[in-house]
């Protein structure tokens, strides 16, 4: 592999993942592709927040809110392949299709895209009502949304664009929880979570890895996050795939 080359083909554990519904796969994307896709989704968020802070109205593709401290949060930006040209040819390249496809067992299908952020920003606001949130991304899972737009099977994969590490916020999973029908409760701002009687945070397994690196699960396992406490960027390249069988069909 060359510095900025991508392989087109990875080995896959597909016993474990049957099993616990999630793969890391250690710095797969060379460090020239990551600096392209950190600089698409810098480039994404600052050109989005000039415009909102101009227009005075917020883009509906951006999730973000006020942290108790009065700062301003973003978690991420939704749909991106258009603002990002490196982006697009990774989510269409022959690595990602093989890796999604080996996994859901028939040729899959992109139907979703997001640069996740996990970091404040500062910028003026006082135009725009935001919710007063902290930064934990509580326990939930995916399958659910994806259902609801006939999409029964899904796999996600996250290109890790900073390193992940405990203090960054990593992604933390519930190994298994995506073989079993699990409780959710309602809520007004984060949507269905989780209880911790459901997931308890003692079975919780850390995505740690190094950037570059993919982290894959099924969507219908149960994930969440910490706050990113590191003073740092932890961007993700954020991306699902869907079974062309499934309903629904259409790139984000």
């Amino acid at each position: 592999m060359t510095p900025s080359t991508v392989p087109n083909s990875v080995p896959l554990n597909r016993t474990q993942f049957t099993k616990d519904g999630y793969l890391v796969l250690p710095e797969i994307v060379p460090p020239a592709m990551i600096t392209r896709l950190r600089a698409e989704a810098d480039a994404a968020l600052t050109g989005m927040l000039d415009t909102m802070a101009h227009e005075r109205v917020t883009d509906p593709r951006l999730t973000w809110w006020r942290l108790p401290s009065g700062r301003l949060y973003v978690l991420k930006i939704k749909s991106v392949l258009d603002l990002a040209a490196t982006a697009a040819v990774l989510a269409a390249g022959p690595l990602l299709h093989q890796v999604t496809t080996d996994l859901l067992g028939s040729a899959a299908q992109l139907i979703d895209s997001k640069f996740m952020y996990k970091q404040t920003v500062d910028v003026p606001a006082a135009w725009t009502d935001l919710p007063v949130l902290g930064e934990e991304v509580c326990k939930h899972t995916d399958a659910v949304y994806y259902r609801a737009k006939g999409h029964d099977q899904v796999v996600t994969v996250a290109l890790c664009l900073d390193d992940c590490t405990p203090t960054t916020g990593a992604l933390k999973v519930w190994p298994g929880t995506h073989h079993r029908d699990i409780e959710m409760i309602a809520t007004q701002r984060q949507g269905p979570v989780v209880p911790d009687n459901a997931a308890p945070d003692s079975h919780a397994v850390a995505l740690l890895a190094p950037a570059g690196s993919m982290l894959v699960w099924d969507s219908a396992l149960v994930h969440a996050s910490g706050p990113n406490e590191s003073g740092r960027p932890r961007r993700l390249l954020v991306l699902g795939y869907a079974a062309t069988a499934a309903a629904g069909a259409g790139a984000p």
